[in-house]
């Protein structure tokens, strides 16, 4: 019977140890003054116990300071998620503002044009209306210098011409619009043509001017003809050629053009401040 007793006793004393351990933590955290005498006294009379107090304590300190201590921690994550928050969105301003100006440097480089005076613009709207209308809208007008008809380019070719004009901005009619049409040179043969918008497609159409003997390749580059009653300056890339189909009846041949100028990705594009010949 002696070890059952035993067992017994080292339990009763294990409880006891436990809620004299809670209690002491509690006085503690608590800055009860009459525990802070008494736990000077405790620790030179205790020595002996104190290896078996702080085992047994252990667990109920750890989770008192978890408790105690759980507001603290949620307002330091707060802040830090903040300040997270605020580094990636410094970082996103920075990565947008690179890419910005990357774009406008790009747009700055138009090997086609000479001695033209350019204006550059960002489009600030899709379609006008809807994707039928083959409008976008800029951020630039009148009083930048720009007036109905000036040719609207990018770096890799024409995007359309100014329809109208307001103060602080312009509606682009799109060459992709089937009322769109100017006159086209091809950069091989130097054979001159007429050339309107190809609609849904998205791609222009040379279907004027080009005679059923001409000789043309897919991959022939199409460029603005610039004759003097012409809507454009010359040397304006169009596209590149890519079908080429006889028509018997008009004794001509109708040309599909791929535009160079990605008109559903326009950003930034240039107005040429170049009006046609009255």
């Amino acid at each position: 019977m002696r070890p059952v007793a035993t067992r017994r006793r080292s339990r009763y004393v294990l409880i006891v140890l436990s809620l004299v351990a809670v209690t002491l933590i509690a006085l503690d955290a608590g800055g009860v003054p009459v525990f802070n005498g008494v736990r000077s006294v405790a620790g030179d009379t205790a020595s002996p116990f104190e290896g078996a107090f702080n085992w047994v304590s252990a667990p109920f300190r750890n989770a008192w300071n978890g408790i105690t201590g759980y507001d603290d921690l949620v307002a330091e994550n707060e802040q830090l998620r903040g300040r997270i928050g605020e580094l990636e969105s410094a970082d996103a301003a920075e990565t947008n503002a690179r890419e910005q100006l990357r774009r406008l440097n790009e747009q700055l480089e138009l090997g086609f044009v000479d001695a033209i005076p350019t204006q550059i613009a960002r489009v600030s709207s899709g379609a006008y209306s809807n994707f039928a209308d083959y409008r976008v809208e800029i951020d630039k007008g009148s009083s930048n210098g720009l007036a109905e008809g000036m040719p609207v380019v990018t770096r890799s070719g024409l995007v359309g011409r100014l329809e109208r004009v307001g103060s602080n901005s312009s509606v682009v009619q799109l060459a992709s619009d089937p009322a769109f049409a100017v006159g086209v040179r091809l950069a091989s043969s130097q054979d001159l043509g007429v050339g309107r918008g190809g609609g849904a497609t998205g791609n222009f159409v040379v279907d004027r001017g080009i005679d059923l003997e001409d000789p043309v390749r897919t991959g022939e580059a199409v460029l603005t003809s610039g004759l003097s009653t012409s809507i454009m300056p010359p040397d304006i890339p169009v596209g590149i050629v890519t079908e080429v189909a006889a028509n018997p009846t008009t004794r001509e041949q109708r040309l599909e053009v791929s535009l160079s100028a990605e008109l559903t990705k326009l950003d930034v594009v240039q107005v040429l401040k170049w009006e046609p010949p009255r």
